[in-house]
């Protein structure tokens, strides 16, 4: 009986829990007539619940017959159901997107907002047995790595797929037994569709030319690619926090060398976390990881890779900089308040000025702190400017800036965020974060410090009152 084995497949895989309300994507085809009958029966047994969810495409003539048929059939088996028209083809012009991929991101993203609507934790979705065979050799055709054979997860996220158990035979079989019909998509077999050459000209040259069973062997690969690929990825996450250097919202920083000592599976691992972090994994491919890695593999202080997504990869030294940040230049000059706190809008980051007796001083591993007698009565926060001149701590003579960013590795287009405390006269007496100058270094003779603390725009540094402070 194909209700007693889903119901094994979901105590299996753990789909479905008691209590949890799942939304059946139903197109009032066959496969999802037969999923939604099928939980609907197992409903109370297992003790949760469906609703059933419809999107209209208004692509064919029949789409209102159908989007009517679904209502009716939830109706009568008493399950409530929701609906939408959308003109998918209107979408895709917009969205510059083919008709199926602008269907199915769609259907999803009507089903997600319905999921926050109702309190629904799962969506459930009619892929099965066949449907994972056809995926596999889809993905094969594109060059796909290990990820793409693993064909159709039973579950990822909140999106499970209780049919991949049952084949399409099985379906059409339980749906005549029990007398329920449904409806037939004749786009289904519309050869313009990569996936319907698939399904109805290379599978069945393969079972007549070459093996009968290709449905099951290509099922058998896409199970040994799941707990393979799953196994690359865990080894995948341990690497990359001996690879990553620092994450930000809109831009991270890899290791490169320690990158590429990694095996080349491994780096296409990482990459692809890497773009995943700024945009969605989705959005990328192989062509796309290959450019980074021949990026990170030329020589070179400074190489910069632009790709889809606003995202740009820079390759400073060795460093690999992937970002959504803009390359414009950036200028800013504030006014330091002392005792105070500037917010630079232009980069987010906070600094917060305060003045500490010297034996009351008790300093933190990110503080900047310099000899508040040393610096003139105006001074202030800015950018960098042509033909600045910096004045090291422990150096004798001066350093033109850009020599300083250079000898500090720092990315050029990290250059300009950087904030400098310097007079009006355009001496630097700090390059925050990186150095102070010796014109304002603390020494033995210092009473008075002037403590900076750094921190981000939402960003909360807790309290500061765990050294007796003071304010002038």
């Amino acid at each position: 009986m194909l209700n007693k084995k889903l119901e094994k497949y979901i105590e299996a895989n753990n789909l479905i829990g008691p209590g949890e309300l799942v939304i059946v994507g139903v197109s009032g085809g066959p496969d999802s007539m037969a999923l939604l009958h099928l939980l609907k029966e197992l409903a109370p047994s297992m003790q949760f619940e469906v609703l059933a969810a419809h999107l209209n495409h208004g692509l064919r003539a029949e789409a209102e017959a159908e989007e009517l048929f679904v209502k009716e059939k939830c109706k009568a088996w008493g399950i409530d159901c929701y609906s939408r028209s959308v003109s998918i083809a209107d979408l895709a012009r917009v969205q510059k997107t083919t008709l199926e991929d602008t269907g199915r991101n769609a259907r999803y993203q009507y089903f997600n907002e319905l999921r926050e609507l109702t309190g629904a934790q799962l969506i459930a979705t009619a892929h099965h047995y066949d449907d994972v065979a056809e995926t596999v050799l889809l993905h094969l055709l594109r060059g796909s790595g290990i990820k793409g054979l693993r064909g159709i997860l039973p579950r990822s996220g909140n999106l499970i797929r209780p049919l991949i158990m049952a084949s399409k035979e099985e379906l059409l079989n339980y749906l005549e037994a029990r007398g329920i019909d449904y409806c037939l998509d004749q786009s289904n077999d519309d050869s313009v569709y990569l996936r319907n050459r698939i399904r109805h000209g290379l599978i069945p040259y393969m079972q007549k030319e070459f093996n009968p069973r290709i449905v099951g062997k290509l099922n058998q690969l896409a199970l040994i690619a799941r707990d393979e690929n799953e196994a690359l990825e865990e080894e995948s996450r341990n690497l990359w926090a001996g690879v990553l250097l620092k994450e930000e919202e809109e831009s991270l920083v890899l290791d490169n060398q320690a990158m590429r000592l990694l095996p080349r599976a491994y780096q296409r691992r990482i990459v692809m976390r890497a773009f995943a972090k700024l945009t969605s994994e989705s959005e990328w491919n192989l062509e796309d990881v290959q450019k980074v890695l021949e990026l990170s593999d030329k020589k070179g202080s400074s190489l910069t890779l632009q790709l889809k997504k606003k995202v740009r990869v820079n390759k400073s030294y060795d460093r690999m900089i992937f970002t959504t940040q803009s390359m414009e230049s950036i200028g800013f000059l504030y006014e330091v308040p002392v005792p105070g706190k500037i917010e630079i809008t232009e980069t987010g980051e906070i600094y917060k000025f305060t003045l500490v007796k010297r034996e009351d001083y008790c300093p933190e591993s990110e503080d900047i702190y310099l000899d508040y007698e040393m610096l003139p009565e105006t001074i202030y926060l800015r950018s960098r400017r042509a033909g600045d001149i910096f004045r090291p701590q422990g150096m004798t003579g001066s350093k033109k800036l850009k020599k300083y960013f250079i000898d500090l590795k720092v990315p050029y287009y990290e250059r300009d965020r950087v904030a400098l405390l310097a007079a009006e006269d355009r001496e630097i007496f700090a390059v925050l974060g990186m150095g102070i100058s010796r014109m304002a270094a603390m020494s033995t003779n210092t009473r008075t410090v002037l403590l900076i603390k750094k921190s981000r725009a939402g960003e909360n540094r807790g309290s500061d009152d765990t050294c007796d402070l003071y304010m002038e």
